[in-house]
Protein backbone atom coordinates (compact mmCIF):
# COMPACT_ATOMS: atom_id res chain seq x y z
CA UNK A 1 0.00 0.00 0.00
CA UNK A 2 1.72 3.53 -0.45
CA UNK A 3 1.65 6.53 1.58
CA UNK A 4 0.44 9.82 0.77
CA UNK A 5 1.73 12.59 2.21
CA UNK A 6 -1.86 14.49 1.84
CA UNK A 7 -0.35 17.52 3.43
CA UNK A 8 3.10 17.88 1.42
CA UNK A 9 0.60 17.49 -1.83
CA UNK A 10 -1.43 19.95 -0.70
CA UNK A 11 0.99 22.09 -0.55
CA UNK A 12 2.49 21.48 -3.88
CA UNK A 13 -1.03 21.67 -5.34
CA UNK A 14 -1.25 25.25 -3.95
CA UNK A 15 2.39 26.12 -4.94
CA UNK A 16 1.33 25.06 -8.66
CA UNK A 17 -1.43 27.18 -8.57
CA UNK A 18 0.33 30.71 -7.57
CA UNK A 19 2.78 29.61 -10.48
CA UNK A 20 -0.01 28.97 -12.90
CA UNK A 21 -1.63 32.42 -11.82
CA UNK A 22 1.59 34.07 -12.11
CA UNK A 23 1.76 35.35 -8.71
CA UNK A 24 5.05 33.20 -8.05
CA UNK A 25 7.48 32.84 -10.73
CA UNK A 26 10.14 30.59 -9.62
CA UNK A 27 9.32 26.93 -9.68
CA UNK A 28 11.57 26.45 -6.98
CA UNK A 29 9.28 27.09 -4.06
CA UNK A 30 7.59 23.12 -5.34
CA UNK A 31 11.22 21.56 -3.67
CA UNK A 32 11.21 24.01 -0.69
CA UNK A 33 7.47 24.35 0.04
CA UNK A 34 8.52 25.12 4.11
CA UNK A 35 11.30 27.59 3.12
CA UNK A 36 10.60 30.72 4.89
CA UNK A 37 9.90 33.63 2.29
CA UNK A 38 11.59 37.22 3.19
CA UNK A 39 8.75 39.54 4.40
CA UNK A 40 9.81 42.05 1.11
CA UNK A 41 9.34 39.19 -1.09
CA UNK A 42 5.58 38.43 0.78
CA UNK A 43 4.20 42.17 0.60
CA UNK A 44 5.70 42.72 -3.21
CA UNK A 45 3.26 40.09 -3.75
CA UNK A 46 0.38 41.48 -1.81
CA UNK A 47 1.40 44.80 -3.93
CA UNK A 48 1.38 42.81 -7.22
CA UNK A 49 -2.16 41.05 -6.33
CA UNK A 50 -3.72 44.14 -4.81
CA UNK A 51 -2.48 46.22 -8.57
CA UNK A 52 -4.26 43.19 -10.56
CA UNK A 53 -7.71 43.63 -8.60
CA UNK A 54 -7.47 47.17 -8.94
CA UNK A 55 -5.21 48.62 -11.30
CA UNK A 56 -4.94 52.79 -11.53
CA UNK A 57 -5.02 53.05 -14.86
CA UNK A 58 -8.94 51.38 -15.90
CA UNK A 59 -11.88 54.19 -16.63
CA UNK A 60 -14.32 54.68 -13.82
CA UNK A 61 -17.11 53.57 -15.77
Amino acid sequence: MEFIDLENAYKEAVIRKLIEYDVIKDPQWLEQPDAPVPLRVFLETIIELIEKLDPQDWPYD
